[in-house]
């Protein structure tokens, strides 16, 4: 079931709930431990009189009889003090030897005859709208030379108690119900100032805009419940900053790119529609559009390769590959095209992975032929396989002219190709590597770049998780 409505009413309730809860709880458990008080109260002092009796009605019965009017007179001077009490002694019979009401005892008339079944056991006993506690004993006595039973009844009238009982439910009833509307209130206020750190998160977080995505939530003074929640929202943040950002280079990069072929093609457009030309001139001003149109294509079409790579849409078709037999058919095919500045290409190492072969094998031969490409004329191209600490490592190196470390950093942005005015080159739009190192992660790899003395090397990194232990032959 979905649940709307505030927070702190929520939290509120249940916390009036549980007070509610544990003083209606208290209150029954005080109830009931004055109940059993009284009881075991009245049971010992009901026991008292039960004994004094006892030792009376020896007296009588060491005088060789049971006298009515002396053991009624013993018994009034014994209770005199007493409220609330009585006694009665009786033969088996039912025959009354004595009894004894303290003043204002209303005395039932049936005079507790049906307790005797359960002996020295107190009974509560509700009788002509009271309510007792009733001990009865049994004692054997002489009387007349023979030999008699005699019941001692004992009775305290409950009607003090129970009306102190009563009271207090009634002041606990009132308590209670006071006590709803301050745990709610209680409940209300104590949310609110528990929070308040939430209410104050939700304050900056709302003062953030695109304009600010630098800004982070502070994650110090916090409770300990909300660091973890603060510390993914400002990782959140980042990420959505560097994408705004990436995006906005992006955008950048693509106007950039766009404005020199787009201005070429109007200028030429423009300039063969300036005047009447023939045929063949119009067909050389329709190759170069071509070219340029061309050009667009291809790198419209890289784009979205990348965007799809770097975002996880391009599905992965993995199977086993050797790497060295995919070098080998790439240095084949770029030979001729090394051939004719002199430069040589050379392979080492074997290893196999296990990946998408269309996939790696572009990855590998934009590697390839970028070293082509900027090595030094005349110079060797050297590309190393190697398997280290579980991950397949393939090395293309290559001299070329020294670059800077902001260079280096910068090899792989998009449309970045290696001199600081970027400008328009025909040869490409500056995505190879890019497209590179995103189809290296997307198989959860990864490409590098290193300099040393005018070496440059670009280290394709595939790690022990999509790399098979042995090669294939």
């Amino acid at each position: 079931m979905k649940r709307n409505g505030s927070l702190t009413s929520r939290l509120s309730m249940i916390f009036a709930g549980v007070m509610m809860s544990v003083w209606l709880l208290s209150s029954v458990l005080l109830v009931a431990a004055l109940s059993s008080y009284f009881r075991h109260q009245d049971a010992s002092l009901l026991t008292g009189k039960l004994e004094l009796v006892t030792e009376l009605l020896e007296g009588e019965v060491h005088a060789g009889r049971l006298d009515s009017a002396s053991l009624a007179r013993k018994l009034t001077d014994a209770m005199v003090g007493h409220s609330g009490l009585y006694l009665s002694v009786k033969t088996s019979d039912n025959q009354i030897l004595a009894d004894y009401a303290s003043s204002g005892f209303p005395v039932p008339q049936q005079r507790f005859a049906d307790e005797a079944a359960r002996l020295d056991t107190l009974q509560t006993v509700e009788k002509e709208g009271g309510r007792y506690h009733v001990l009865v004993r049994k004692i054997s006595a002489r009387d007349a030379g023979r030999q008699s039973d005699v019941l001692i009844t004992a009775a305290y009238d409950t009607g003090f108690h129970d009306a102190f009982i009563g009271q207090l439910k009634k002041w606990l009833v009132w308590f209670n119900l006071a006590l709803i509307f301050i745990s709610v209130f209680l409940g209300w206020l104590v949310t609110r100032m528990g929070l308040r750190p939430l209410n104050e998160i939700n304050r900056l977080a709302s003062a953030i805009t695109i304009n600010n995505l630098s800004e982070r939530l502070p994650a110090h003074d916090l409770p300990a419940e909300l660091k973890a929640t603060v510390a993914e929202f400002n990782s959140m943040l980042e990420r959505l900053e560097n994408s705004f950002r990436r995006l906005s280079e992006l955008s950048s990069d693509i106007a950039h790119e766009l404005r020199t072929p787009v201005s070429n093609l109007m200028m030429q457009t423009q300039v063969a529609l300036s005047r009447e030309r023939d045929a063949e001139s119009y067909r050389e001003v329709l190759f170069s559009n071509l070219e340029e149109l061309s050009r667009l294509a291809r790198m419209s079409s890289d784009m979205l390769f990348l965007a799809k790579s770097e975002n996880g849409l391009m599905p992965l078709e993995k199977q086993r590959i050797s790497l060295n037999a995919e070098l080998a058919e790439l240095i084949d095919f770029f030979e001729p095209l090394a051939g004719d500045s002199d430069k040589t290409l050379l392979l080492q190492g074997e290893a196999a992975v296990k990946g998408d072969r269309l996939m790696l094998r572009r990855a590998l031969s934009n590697l390839l032929a970028n070293a082509i490409k900027y090595s030094l004329p005349a110079s060797a191209i050297s590309v190393l396989v190697e398997q280290k600490a579980g991950a397949v490592l393939v090395q293309f190196s290559n001299p070329t002219e020294n670059l800077s470390q902001e260079n280096l950093g910068r090899l792989f942005d998009r449309f970045y190709r290696g001199d600081a005015s970027r400008q328009h080159n025909t040869d490409g739009a500056g995505l190879g590597l890019s497209i590179t190192r995103a189809i290296l992660l997307a198989h959860d790899g990864d490409l590098q770049v290193a300099m040393k003395d005018n070496v440059i090397t670009f280290t394709a990194i595939i790690p022990a998780a999509v790399a098979a232990q042995h090669p294939t032959d």
